[in-house]
């Protein structure tokens, strides 16, 4: 008993010791198979891809399909970011900065959508299409966070 217990243990030596590795479990024919998939869906998913590029330590982006066929943004602004826009800066500055990164999500919606889903380009229209928010951290750390503005019709409005 002994000894094919060692044998056990050298053949599941060179097993894991092997390159070529153990094979994976994921069968390969339906890894190629074909798949349905609605438009919304994909643009779901090209929109979630788009705002994890769009993301940066110091703000993320969430770009969804809303129920109502819009395409919504929610921007949160780290801590210093949103300090730095609601306090450092006057309002006319604050607002540029703010203009001018909602524009840019904008703009990179609008390649999106003429490079991946020309049947939508036609009928989409950014001033309608698009809309976003502007989140910072609660006062207190476990507060909700706290709204500094709207992107509606390509104009920012501040928040309460």
């Amino acid at each position: 008993m002994l000894l094919s217990h060692k044998a056990i243990c050298l053949l599941m030596a060179l097993t894991l010791s092997s390159p070529l590795g153990v094979r994976a479990e994921l069968d390969w024919a339906t890894l190629n198979s074909t798949r349905e998939v609605t438009q919304a869906e994909w643009l779901q998913l090209q929109l979630s891809v788009l705002g994890l590029k769009l993301s940066y330590p110091a703000y993320r982006i969430n770009l969804k399909l809303t129920e109502d066929s819009a395409i919504e943004f929610t921007f949160v602004a780290s801590s210093g970011m949103a300090e730095h826009l609601t306090e450092d800066l006057d309002k006319r500055e604050a607002d540029e900065v703010i203009s001018y990164h909602a524009q840019g999500i904008s703009d990179q919606i609008e390649t999106l959508i003429r490079d991946e889903f020309p049947d939508l380009g036609s009928s989409f229209d950014s001033r309608q299409d698009i809309r976003g928010q502007f989140l910072g951290p609660g006062e207190k750390w476990d507060d909700p966070p706290r709204e500094i503005g709207t992107w509606l019709e390509n104009k920012f409005s501040w928040g309460r």
